[in-house]
């Protein structure tokens, strides 16, 4: 195995000095290497000390880097640039001047030794350790559990930023300036649009029936639509064996429908919306859920798409999870409906989908605020379907994320707004577009909601830039 990675490194270096790869897959690849074998805080060992004042591009940058104040190497070109503590030391040179520059360092997880270049760090770990993949592990409780330090209220869809947009006047003329800074009328744009609405149109034409639905948020009370939640349920009840075998028959049902992850858990009130706000019609109400389950799915989105961010195809990427998220959602409801059973089709509507996502061990908490997957990372869009059907729930999963993110900075660089938290997990929120109660990383969303208008489609920097949403392992070895 270890000759056929590094005949795999040799290749993909020999393509990138052709000018066949780009230095962003090339970085990419050659990161998923390092991930895959076993090095998950490789990227994060040398975790910023702070940012940089220097202009660059987010998507341009490596994960992990220090700061020196003067040049990148004393006099006799073996000075490290940082201490042991990678704090960042200053190398001093005679007669240097001064001058703010970052330089990257690389460290191996596995053994802690420092690299100056990316190549020398794969040749190491190609040569020294052995392929590994990251372990899995069963937890009784999810990760988020230890850091629920107050009184975690129920959450009002009315404060969710896209929410803010019809009633907070405040917000609203942040939105309206942000707005006036998006490009106009160029060709490129008027594709990119085309694009996303194509990708968007079965969500936007059958999601709801509502003339005003344009897609992306779910149910819309009493317009139908493959949100409805009206469908009967047959009369004639299909006796369950036991909860258990159901539960698999569900998975492997969801999966034929298309979804790539699934998992099932116990509806933690907690994560119901204590109100509902519809965007399209206005309403605004109380919300109960009066089912037990919750079936959770991941839909995987184009990696291509998302690499592409913050362009319109990583737009369109998003937007076409968002189409198969609606016929996901709406097949299964159905396939439990005609057991005789109720069941409502969910998106992004009436419980927070990462809380109950990584309740039925679909992943954890990461720190650009989404849920990461073994599988993606945060490359994946969820939805749900909320029933009674009886079933066994998964537990939740373990596969060492909370660690890994406190020393990862990869989706904050990124971040043009800088809406993601680059210090440590805090109790403060950032707007009332924040939960109460949770000792967490908050992301500004309020600072990047205005980002997706001044861009004139939205972003997905922070999904791009995390090393967990790199092509799956075996991608790699197709180089």
């Amino acid at each position: 195995m270890d000759e056929i990675i590094k005949n795999r490194l040799e290749e993909l270096e020999k393509r990138f000095n052709r000018g066949q790869v780009s230095r962003r897959d090339f970085l990419r690849s050659a990161s998923l290497l390092s991930l895959a074998l076993g090095a998950g805080e490789l990227f994060s060992a040398c975790a910023p000390t702070e940012k940089s004042p220097l202009e660059f591009d987010p998507m341009e940058t490596i994960y992990s880097y220090q700061y020196t104040t003067t040049t990148p190497y004393a006099g006799d070109k073996k000075t490290p640039i940082s201490d042991a503590s990678g704090a960042g030391a200053v190398d001093e040179i005679a007669g240097s001047a001064s001058i703010k520059r970052r330089y990257p360092t690389w460290y191996c997880g596995c053994c802690g030794q420092q690299f100056r270049t990316l190549a020398e760090l794969k040749k190491h770990t190609a040569a020294e350790h052995a392929w590994r993949l990251p372990e899995i592990q069963r937890v009784s409780q999810p990760t988020y559990s230890k850091y629920l330090v107050g009184n975690v209220q129920r959450f009002d869809e009315k404060n969710t930023v896209f929410s803010r947009t019809a009633w907070d006047e405040a917000y609203q003329q942040q939105v309206q300036e942000a707005t006036a800074k998006a490009p106009q009328g160029d060709w490129e744009t008027f594709e990119g649009n085309a694009l996303v609405a194509g990708a968007i149109y079965v969500d936007a034409t059958a999601g709801s029936l509502h003339p005003n639905y344009y897609g992306y948020f779910g149910h819309v009370k009493d317009v139908g639509g493959l949100y409805n939640w009206d469908d009967p349920v047959s009369p004639t009840q299909f006796p369950v064996p036991n909860p258990q075998w159901m539960a698999e028959r569900v998975k492997e049902v969801a999966r034929f429908y298309g979804a790539d992850l699934v998992g099932i858990c116990e509806i933690d009130d907690h994560w119901v919306y204590s109100n509902y706000f519809e965007l399209v019609t206005g309403k605004y109400g109380k919300l109960e859920i009066p089912y037990k389950y919750a079936i959770v799915m991941g839909i995987e989105m184009d990696s291509k798409g998302i690499n592409a961010s913050p362009r319109p195809e990583a737009s369109a990427a998003t937007a076409l999870a968002y189409s198969q998220m609606s016929e996901l959602s709406a097949s299964l409801a159905k396939y439990i409906r005609a057991l005789g059973y109720p069941a409502i089709p969910c998106g992004n509507d009436s419980a927070q989908s990462i809380p109950l996502a990584i309740d039925a061990g679909l992943g954890e908490l990461g720190r650009n605020g989404l849920m990461l997957s073994p599988e993606f990372g945060p490359r994946q869009r969820i939805c749900k379907v909320l029933t009674d059907l009886p079933l066994q729930t998964d537990q939740p999963i373990d596969f060492g994320l909370q660690t890994f993110c406190e020393t990862c900075h990869a989706c904050a660089a990124a971040c043009p707004k800088d809406a993601i938290r680059w210090e440590d997990r805090t109790t403060e929120r950032t707007s009332i577009s924040n939960r109460q109660g949770i000792l967490r990383w908050p992301v500004n969303v309020s600072n990047c909601y205005l980002f997706w208008r001044e861009n004139g489609t939205d972003c997905a920097n922070c999904i791009a830039a995390c090393p967990w949403a790199l092509h799956s392992q075996r991608d790699w070895l197709e180089l």
